[in-house]
């Protein structure tokens, strides 16, 4: 679909005033396809961790949008991202979730690629009047580290992932999180049969947790929950515990796909991204990282009462998926003295898909 027929100086403006997304944006193939295009081929993602390649040949694999991607430490110590598409016929090279190797060779005919992508071997190599190894590597992607979280971005022309996440660090800070301290120890996924940004949306607000999150709206004071929306590819939420002076939790939705919980009492966070499968289906992947002084029991109430209220959303997120399949509605409109986290991401939807 091309960025001009996605381009419609009308919807800006409604997103200006408070309307939501067309409901076929969250239904139609074509505007998927145009998401895995223009935002996940173009953007900085989390994928892990680095205690998943600790040491070299460690790696492990994931996919942005629809493409393949294999993490590897190298020889060297270097971290390394690649599309995890071998160059001969475009087999998958690495099938396995994660491992260590020496090499990364291709399950298929197996052309064999060294850590740092270059192409080592081919079978009957030696058969061809004509081949050029040097020209065969492993298309590489961009990748950098923030802590313990590892960032990938296909894009050869992106810019740094310090020009996205700004003045992020420093609400870690604020919220009692030293990244260098975290250590992830768990990880959940959730499949869902809503489209990935109704998953984003839910998470950017509260307006929705009184009455459906019973428990979470027992803990934290959602009258009090604060909203801020100032920064580009960010927005940061803050829940004030209800009838206590200790620091509440912090909450920030980072463009395009991941969200973060942070509690500083005791330190904790969760890392969710909402990766897209199609128009209408999505899987959350919630890392749970904790500091080290966390005790077993803390660590078990913590995941128990966040897999609640991510059960919870799930029913919400299908629910907004049927509704807006079902064509009763072109769009919504938001509240937006409760709602303002929900306009910045969908005016960066249609920044990226419309190309304005």
């Amino acid at each position: 679909m091309s960025s001009k027929l996605l381009a419609d100086p009308g919807l800006a403006n409604a997103l200006e005033r408070g309307d939501t997304l067309p409901a076929r944006w969250y239904v139609e193939p074509d505007v998927f396809q145009a998401e895995k295009e223009r935002i996940f081929h173009r953007t900085w993602q989390y994928v892990g961790h680095t205690g998943q390649v600790a040491n070299a040949g460690d790696y492990f694999t994931t996919r942005l949008g629809d493409l393949p991607v294999v993490i590897v430490r190298d020889a060297g110590g270097a971290l390394r991202a690649f599309a995890n598409v071998c160059r001969h016929r475009g087999s998958e090279v690495v099938l396995e979730c994660a491992g260590n190797r020496r090499t990364l060779q291709c399950h298929y005919h197996p052309w064999t690629y060294n850590l740092d992508g270059t192409l080592r071997t081919a079978p009957r190599e030696n058969e061809q009047q004509v081949f050029a190894k040097e020209t065969l590597s492993l298309a590489p992607f961009k990748v950098e580290t923030w802590g313990p979280l590892i960032f990938v971005n296909p894009s050869p022309a992106a810019g740094s992932l310090r020009d996205v996440i700004g003045d992020l660090p420093g609400l870690f800070d604020h919220a009692g999180i030293d990244l260098e301290q975290m250590r992830m120890l768990r990880r959940d996924t959730y499949e869902l049969a809503s489209n990935w940004k109704i998953v984003v949306e839910n998470f950017n607000e509260c307006y929705h947790c009184p009455i459906a999150h019973p428990k979470f709206s027992s803990v934290i004071d959602t009258d009090r929950y604060r909203i801020n929306t100032d920064h580009e590819y960010y927005s940061t939420y803050y829940g004030p515990i209800l009838r206590s002076p200790e620091r509440g939790v912090t909450y920030a939705t980072l463009w395009p796909n991941i969200m973060f919980s942070l509690s500083g009492n005791p330190p904790s966070m969760q890392v969710i991204a909402a990766v897209p499968i199609d128009a209408s289906h999505s899987r959350q992947v919630v890392d749970y990282y904790f500091a080290e002084s966390l005790s077993d029991e803390q660590m078990r109430d913590y995941v128990e009462f966040s897999d609640l209220v991510t059960r919870e959303d799930i029913v919400l997120c299908e629910s907004v998926q049927r509704g807006l399949r079902s064509g009763a509605i072109e769009h919504g409109l938001l509240m937006l003295s409760r709602e303002r986290g929900i306009q910045h991401f969908q005016k960066l939807v249609y920044r990226f898909l419309s190309g304005e």
